[in-house]
């Protein structure tokens, strides 16, 4: 899993296979046409009517009943890769005109989910970023939700479940993250939004080795996070913007593992 705020949602679109983005649909009695080149420039109608213009707009798929009220949730953003294109809302009355919703202030990917008649949009919550969430309900459209912390759920058993796996995902055992936020303690924080941003990771020979950074620093802030299979030991080391030397958990190198020393970045080991 790619946890650096990725530069556009995974969406199925809601055009039928082979249409292009500038082919009108009817959903609800309501003709909706994206025009736009695919890459910077996106404008909505529905019925005749510009309702947003934005980098990029894409739809969902799937269209959504509330009670009674048709509704299609999407998202449209700038583009670039700097921010996940954020969701929008757009109701289809029967014979009403149409409304948009958003897009709502956030970077985050949020995927959205129906609850009793409401949408809901949440992000998954990783180490070092709590999930979103973002509620729309019919009639008053979007309001912030409470955020959802990160919960380890899995244990040594599930190791092997780390082949290809982002370093956040590697912090679901949860006593890897215990040991790391003791041993840590007030510095816990900046390892794991560190470790929770751009990165990736794999099974190695001996345990799991991932690494990550923050993408717009990368080389001056990044994380390495090491678990060895044999002895369950956690190891990790995280470097700050502004402070010469990287940091080392635990601070002596000769206890860690042969092949955790050698994942270490030149400057650390010297």
């Amino acid at each position: 899993m790619q946890h650096v705020k990725s530069v556009a949602l995974a969406l199925l679109l809601f055009w039928p296979a082979g249409a292009h983005a500038d082919d009108a649909i009817t959903v609800a009695g309501h003709e909706i046409v994206v025009i736009g080149d695919g890459i910077w420039s996106a404008v909505l109608t529905v019925d005749g009517v510009t309702l947003h213009e934005n980098g990029l707009i894409f739809l969902d798929a799937q269209v959504q009943d509330l009670g009674g009220l048709t509704v299609v949730t999407g998202v449209a953003g700038a583009g670039g890769n700097a921010c996940n294109a954020p969701p929008f809302v757009l109701t289809l009355p029967e014979g009403g005109p149409a409304e948009f919703f958003g897009p709502v202030d956030s970077c985050a990917n949020l995927m959205p989910s129906v609850e009793a008649e409401t949408l809901v949009f949440a992000s998954d919550a990783l180490p070092g970023y709590p999930g979103e969430v973002w509620i729309w309900t019919p009639g008053k459209g979007f309001a912030a939700g409470p955020s959802r912390d990160f919960v380890a759920t899995a244990g040594w058993e599930d190791f092997d479940s780390l082949a290809e796996a982002h370093p956040a995902d590697a912090l679901a055992i949860a006593p890897a993250l215990a040991a790391l936020q003791a041993g840590l303690g007030p510095d816990y924080p900046d390892f794991a939004k560190r470790i929770s941003d751009l990165g990736s990771g794999d099974l190695t020979p001996m345990g799991y080795l991932g690494r990550a950074c923050i993408k717009f620093t990368c080389d001056e802030d990044w994380a390495l996070l090491y678990l060895d299979r044999a002895s369950q030991g956690v190891f990790a080391a995280w470097a700050v913007a502004g402070i010469a030397e990287p940091r080392l958990w635990p601070a002596d190198r000769e206890l860690w593992p042969e092949e955790a020393r050698a994942a270490l970045p030149a400057p650390v080991v010297q």
